[in-house]
């Protein structure tokens, strides 16, 4: 399947299933938009992306774990190889681990490993590709946070997953970072909230869909120039946070 150089290029991390896949699936329906459909797992990657190009849309797979700088390294050669440059980076990855009754050494691990993933995967993978983004003429990030992490609304849940709403709270602090650097720059940069949907995160308890998960996070990727930046939002509007 040949891209159009005039094609926006779009790294959605985390792509293979849930939200990332509808997400992907969304964006690839587009004119014009080629999805690279990042997974950790290079055979999870290809048969995600073989759904889709069956269906004969834009997208390719891109082996990318973000918990390892030598993966995050190699992935961003293969997108400037191929491409020269990234247009849309969409930080989905994310992980939601066992909180109930932890302590200890323990608790320390399902910390690290809980922020390796939703805080620190996304920081390292964004910095690694920024300098493909500037390549781009109209530069998008959307960094998949969650309603959890607000402060303004905390006392709603109260003593509840305070590990992945933690990670989810520095990562929207990172989305602000990187919006506030490249504002004048024109960059869009927004944190998107898909609500609770039926995805592996969640054992598929959530009781919205993927698709409908999928809705902000898609017009975030793909806004005007007039378009806002340094927000945090669902398909609702705006969250405070």
């Amino acid at each position: 399947m040949s891209t159009s150089i005039a094609s926006k290029i779009v790294l959605i991390t985390g792509a293979n299933q849930g939200i990332g896949f509808a997400i992907a699936k969304s964006l690839s329906s587009k004119p014009n938009y080629h999805v690279l459909m990042g997974s950790r797992d290079a055979q999870r990657g290809v048969d995600a992306a073989k759904k889709l190009q069956e269906e004969g849309l834009h997208v390719e797979p891109l082996t990318i774990d973000v918990t390892s700088d030598e993966s995050i390294a190699k992935a961003t050669q293969q997108v400037m190889n191929q491409f020269g440059r990234l247009d849309v980076l969409v930080n989905n990855a994310g992980v939601s681990l066992k909180e109930d009754s932890i302590s200890g050494l323990e608790l320390r691990a399902i910390y690290q490993d809980t922020f390796a993933v939703n805080t620190f995967g996304a920081a390292l993978t964004t910095e690694s590709f920024i300098p493909l983004l500037k390549s781009s003429p109209t530069p998008r990030i959307v960094f998949m946070s969650s309603v959890l992490s607000s402060l303004t609304n905390e006392q709603k849940y109260p003593a509840f997953l305070p590990v992945y709403r933690s990670s989810k709270a520095a990562l929207n602090m990172l989305m602000m970072h990187y919006a506030s650097t490249y504002k004048t720059a024109g960059w869009k940069v927004n944190a998107s909230c898909p609500g609770y949907c039926a995805t592996n995160l969640n054992a598929f308890a959530g009781m919205d869909t993927p698709d409908n998960g999928a809705l902000n996070a898609v017009r975030l990727a793909t806004l005007g120039e007039d378009g806002e930046t340094g927000t945090f939002s669902n398909k609702e509007g705006v969250i405070a946070w």
